[in-house]
């Protein structure tokens, strides 16, 4: 596995991989194309699987692998709920996504 010390942005669609010294984007990923994500909590390393069995796997330096895992969960919640406002807020489905640490 290579090492590669780059930026990465969890955006409301998608992660963005930037080159740290000119903020260039390298690569992006859309949750759309995502097909599980984990974290392993001892270490902070996150890894998400996409289609086509590519996988991505990085460690957090500067942000807690939390903080990662509750914005991909939180912006995926998002993204299925529709545009009615009297939908109801699915609370359990919230928590399956943006939990599972203890």
């Amino acid at each position: 596995m290579m090492l590669v010390q780059d930026l990465l942005s969890v955006a409301f669609n998608r992660i963005v991989r930037m080159d740290l010294h000119t903020g260039d984007v390298i690569q992006t990923w859309r949750y759309q194309n995502m097909k599980a994500w984990s974290v392993n909590w001892e270490n902070k390393h996150v890894q998400i699987s996409l289609e086509g069995e590519e996988k991505i796997v990085f460690q957090c330096l500067t942000a807690d692998c939390k903080v990662v895992h509750e914005y991909i969960g939180g912006y995926i919640f998002l993204s299925m709920r529709s545009g009615d406002r009297n939908q109801s807020l699915n609370e359990e489905m919230f928590h399956k996504l943006t939990g599972g640490w203890h």
